[in-house]
């Protein structure tokens, strides 16, 4: 009696850790911005392991119903919504074919607990592969991502040790006793009770790091790119730049420096409007990043006015890339053709990013002294 009371205590144990984890994702969500996705369905899917769990633990008090077909449909669903959390997250859609299959796996679970009448083997086999499916599947969607990083590979593996461990109880099936139950006493119960509390416990967290680590890397972004055109900003350009200019020096290879503004500007402004004057700039960057090649960087300088740094490009290369950006076209028919000047400069000996970029402006406004839409390099005095 007391190995099953702590059965059941384990079970019970599964479902308060589902809702405080639900309760932790929801907080989550209402203060992350919406740009982070899937923390809905991440929300939704310890609760639902919560109700899983609680029908579990009053099996033998309530219906076979609800204590063994809804209990087992929950479970499986709170897999479902966690999976399909993870591809809102990674904004990779989950096809129609997928959700269905899910679904109509849901129904018969249902049906089957509900009709099926043979050993309790069969029946820990059919939900054991069920649920260790939808696991390995959770499993490799993340580890395929190609941006991997700790909260990612802290998910997988959890994911992955968890479905093993249902996969396991699953092939075990065959060797139980037509008396065995869910809370018999036996270590492959306890393991797989165990793992299906840490399981859920621990993918939560894993979700709210990778939720907490995107919510990072967002405001990064906004501290480092423009928001308008997602080029560097100023301070980005700097101090990657002095970065760069340091490498240089330490290997002995070039950096060449781009200032470029774009001709006319407070025309396309005045006639146009700031609304076109937007999508000018955005279709300009997107231009001259087609050209560019990484390392590469580009920045905004302010206004109309760009900074690219071109680690390992000597004078000849810097003044070749210069002119493929001078002679690109709008990617947009629509918007007004807008050309650009552009001064050039390498830097050499010791000279500071400062120094190099004044040089580079040199070129520019003599670039724009002699017509415009044109390349004008600044060679070091």
């Amino acid at each position: 009696m007391l190995d099953m009371l702590e059965l059941r205590t384990i079970s019970g144990v599964t479902g308060v850790m589902g809702c405080l984890m639900a309760l932790v994702m929801f907080f989550q969500r209402r203060s992350y911005p919406p740009s982070i996705h899937g923390l809905g369905h991440w929300t939704a899917a310890p609760l639902v392991a919560f109700a899983s769990a609680l029908l579990f633990t009053l099996r033998g008090m309530v219906p076979e119903l609800l204590s063994l077909g809804l209990a087992n449909a929950l479970m499986f669903a709170g897999a479902a919504l966690f999976l399909a959390g993870t591809y809102r997250f990674f904004e990779q859609p989950l096809s129609a074919r997928a959700q269905a299959l899910l679904w109509g796996i849901g129904l018969l679970i249902l049906l089957f607990m509900r009709f099926f009448t043979g050993p309790y083997g069969w029946r820990v086999l059919f939900m054991g592969l069920l649920l260790g499916g939808v696991g390995a599947w959770h499993a490799r969607i993340i580890s395929r991502q190609p941006m991997q990083s700790f909260a990612t590979r802290f998910t997988a593996i959890v994911l992955a040790l968890s479905s093993t461990i249902i996969l396991a109880r699953a092939f075990s099936a065959p060797f139980m006793s037509p008396q065995e139950g869910l809370f018999t006493p036996s270590p492959m119960q306890v393991v797989y009770l165990l793992g299906l509390a840490f399981g859920t416990l621990l993918t939560s967290i894993g979700t709210v790091l990778m939720a907490s680590e995107h919510l990072r890397q967002e405001l990064e972004r906004l501290v480092t790119r423009d928001s308008l055109t997602g080029a560097l900003t100023r301070r980005a350009l700097f101090t990657t730049g002095e970065a760069e200019l340091a490498r240089s020096r330490r290997q002995g290879r070039p950096l060449s420096v781009l200032m470029l503004d774009l001709d006319h500007f407070k025309q396309v402004n005045d006639q146009h409007g700031h609304v076109v004057g937007d999508r000018v700039l955005v279709d300009f960057v997107a231009r001259a990043h087609a050209v560019l090649r990484r390392p590469a960087v580009l920045g905004r300088y302010g206004g109309e006015e760009f900074v690219a740094l071109l680690p390992d490009t000597d004078a000849a290369q810097a003044l070749a890339v210069a002119e493929r950006i001078r002679a690109s076209t709008c990617a947009d028919p629509e918007l007004p053709c807008c050309h650009v000047s552009i001064g050039v400069a390498t830097a050499r000996s010791q000279e500071s990013l400062d120094a190099l970029i004044n040089r580079a402006d040199a070129g520019l406004y003599q670039a724009k002294a002699q017509g415009r839409n044109q390349v004008v390099q600044q060679l070091a005095t």
